[in-house]
């Protein structure tokens, strides 16, 4: 089933899943407030907008009520991801996917009720562990 996802926050991890989502045939509309993200992205993903996320108003102009899932990958400012996730909630999005910087944004995020959260740099920590302690020949990127 094709589903539409907008991830928010177009840096390495960002961008890699908002390709690999285009990749295994979904739709995704980009979000970030650096113009030389969009750049990177925009021919990998059917839309990309350069807007700062964390404005409602901003948030307010895009197809929320089209959208299966939205996916807040900011990973340079707690803050900005806070405010992002915050505005989300008060627009009445439910399906919200937050990165976390650390075990505190963690909390917090919980806090909001936010149910899906993923520190990757943990994430891919415990999968480089397992493929280490496996013998493993294969490439490990």
């Amino acid at each position: 089933m094709r589903m539409k996802y907008l991830v928010i926050g177009l840096g390495n991890f960002g961008s890699t899943l908002a390709a690999t989502l285009t990749d295994m045939g979904h739709s995704v509309i980009g979000v970030d407030c650096k113009e030389h993200c969009i750049e990177e992205i925009k021919d990998r993903i059917d839309l990309a907008y350069i807007m700062d996320a964390t404005e409602r108003v901003s948030l307010r102009s895009l197809p929320l009520d089209e959208i299966d899932c939205v996916i807040v990958a900011i990973g340079q400012s707690m803050d900005s991801s806070l405010r992002t996730v915050a505005s989300l909630k008060e627009l009445k999005v439910k399906n919200i996917i937050a990165r976390a910087l650390d075990t505190t944004h963690s909390s917090i995020l919980r806090a909001m009720d936010i149910k899906k959260i993923l520190i990757p740099e943990s994430y891919a920590a415990r999968i480089f562990a397992e493929k280490i302690l496996s013998n493993d020949s294969g490439e490990l990127l």
